[in-house]
């Protein structure tokens, strides 16, 4: 009897303390959402001391630690919820964007697959988008363009996508549907991406449209003064002999 005795209190959860760390895992997510981070990973902690079976409370505890940059212990979060809930592709989303800050695109790509896969996940596009810019970090660009099409495709409206999309299809030399996805942009998403009205500028003047690439550059000069972009604005300018 002794012995049956501790190996429940040592194998299993009680239904309370398991409710206690649903509690607390729930309480320190609102807490990350609010940015108190520090507050949100002692509760987080609090919830998989209580529970350490409790994915969403693992999930949300990397998130906070990803938040305070402590990536090393992150991701030792994130793997403990990918194995406790290995179909949630939310999970392996947010893993997959740590190992793209990280630089470790191979590692992310297998992560995405495996979110990609999940059919019932309610936000596909994201998980495309970040899968295709795991690929163009790979050089693998015609995949990039592939999935990213079918971000767009997914989802007219999801700014980043467009953009990135225009990206890979520079990369891929296609400058005419490049400047196409990327005119798109600039109506779908007015003022959203700066970058893009650049990468814009460069490929209508590279398809023979100067008159408007120059028009678009010269926007980008003079809106971001002193700024990276406007300095390559101005470089492209000055190359194509435009002022």
């Amino acid at each position: 009897m002794i012995a049956l005795i501790l190996l429940l209190s040592g194998g299993c959860v009680t239904a309370k303390r398991a409710n206690k760390s649903d509690a607390r895992a729930t309480l320190g997510h609102a807490y990350f959402k609010e940015g108190s981070t520090e507050l949100a990973i002692e509760t987080l902690v609090e919830a998989t001391r209580l529970n350490r079976r409790n994915a969403r409370a693992w999930h949300y505890l990397a998130l906070s630690l990803v938040k305070r940059g402590a990536h090393g212990d992150a991701e030792d979060a994130f793997k403990k919820a990918v194995r406790l809930s290995p179909e949630d592709a939310a999970v392996r989303l947010n893993y997959a964007y740590l190992l793209q800050k990280l630089g470790r695109n191979d590692e992310a790509i297998v992560q995405l697959e495996a979110a990609r896969a999940d059919l019932t996940y309610t936000q596909p596009a994201k998980v495309l988008n970040n899968l295709g810019m795991a690929y163009l970090a790979q050089e693998r660009v015609d995949e990039s363009v592939a999935v990213l099409s079918e971000a767009v495709y997914r989802q007219p409206n999801f700014c980043a996508a467009r953009y990135n999309l225009g990206l890979a299809l520079s990369e891929q030399k296609q400058a005419t549907s490049s400047a196409k996805v990327l005119d798109e942009l600039s109506v779908v998403c007015p003022g959203e991406f700066p970058e893009g009205e650049l990468l814009r500028g460069q490929m209508l003047m590279e398809v023979g449209r100067m008159e408007e690439g120059a028009m678009v550059l010269q926007v980008c000069v003079d809106n971001y003064p002193g700024t990276p972009l406007s300095h390559a604005a101005g470089e492209s300018l000055d190359q194509a002999g435009m002022r």
